[in-house]
């Protein structure tokens, strides 16, 4: 095949992949429940604080248990001293400024709730009979950034400050994940964590085939919900770390075969290949992390542009990795 009949086929597998992911929802109603508790914490006037939780308790007592409980760790509201650990949280100095920086960063959230209404009218699409889970945003003290629980999705806005964000140096967060701590990165985030969610790793996910299958599925999703999202933001790569993915895909494929690595289950692997690093070891520094991740994406995607008849539920159900692979007739070159 000459370099220019090769140039045609990638540029119509593309062309599949974003025709199948482009879908008109404009016509779905999502009756998005947007919850700022960033601001009920630290914006409101001190005089005020306490009538406006006790009102957002008898609406979202279970989420408030879990924030202050789970997350900032300062008891149940309900506790008799709750008001006391949480004036010390409010008016710790490093936490003080943190929350002042979320409050200035994300002021106006507008942008991030259109965007999100708009994933959740994909969600929606694929998925009818979901339920839109309310958004609570929060100041979690560097804690969690994401939690899913029955009554929403909690948003940890001060892991979202950006990559020049001093606290995440203070903190002597590794530079590699910093940089995917951007505003930006918010709404893909929420929507791998609902699919995380509601597809967890099963016991029999437990090889590096799998564990590429399981995390591919779940970007393929991502991508499902956020269609206009490039790819570098949707796994969280620079442009020359996809680009070192792409030319590098058919060497990846063939080391692992070669190695036999595929169905290894030694715990090294699997964190070598998807785990989250600055580069993978086994290739060079200029590779970036999880490069087993990324090739699990194009397998997924390799196999939904082979079965056209198959919708987004049936992938992320289909539980046999090998299966997959070999129905995907993924075969980089």
């Amino acid at each position: 095949m000459t370099k220019f009949l090769w140039i045609i086929v990638v540029v119509f597998l593309v062309s599949c992949q974003n025709d199948r992911l482009n879908v008109d929802v404009s016509a779905i109603s999502v009756d998005l429940k947007l919850k700022r508790y960033d601001q009920l914490f630290f914006a409101s006037n001190p005089s005020n604080l306490a009538p406006a939780l006790q009102n957002a308790y008898s609406t979202d007592s279970s989420f408030i248990d879990l924030y202050t409980a789970d997350i900032i760790r300062i008891g149940l509201f309900k506790n008799e001293d709750f008001y006391h650990y949480l004036d010390l949280f409010r008016h710790d100095t490093v936490i003080a400024q943190v929350a002042d920086t979320v409050l200035k960063t994300f002021y106006d959230f507008q942008y991030y709730s259109t965007q999100l209404e708009k994933g959740f009218q994909h969600l929606k699409y694929y998925f009818p009979e979901a339920k839109i889970p309310t958004i609570y945003t929060y100041v979690s003290g560097f804690n969690q950034s994401l939690v899913v629980s029955n009554d929403g999705i909690g948003i940890g806005l001060d892991k979202y400050l950006g990559s020049d964000c001093i606290f995440y140096k203070y903190l002597g967060i590794p530079q590699y994940k910093i940089k995917n701590m951007y505003p930006d990165k918010l709404v893909p985030d929420v929507f791998y964590a609902w699919a995380l969610t509601e597809y967890p790793k099963t016991e029999e996910s437990n090889n590096l085939l799998s564990e590429m299958i399981h995390e591919g599925k779940l970007l393929y999703f991502t991508e499902a919900m956020c269609p206009d999202l490039p790819d570098s933001v949707i796994i969280g790569y620079s442009a020359a770390q996809l680009s070192w993915c792409r030319k590098n895909e058919a060497q990846m494929w063939s080391y692992w075969a070669e190695h036999r690595l595929l169905y290894s289950v030694e715990r090294l692997d699997l964190q070598k290949y998807v785990g989250d690093a600055p580069f993978t070891n086994t290739f060079s520094n200029e590779s970036p992390g999880r490069t087993g991740v990324w090739t699990g994406w194009q397998i997924v995607r390799s196999y939904m542009n082979q079965h056209p008849e198959l919708s987004l539920e049936m992938l992320m159900t289909q539980g046999n990795a090998q299966e997959l692979l070999a129905q995907s007739r993924y075969f980089p070159e």
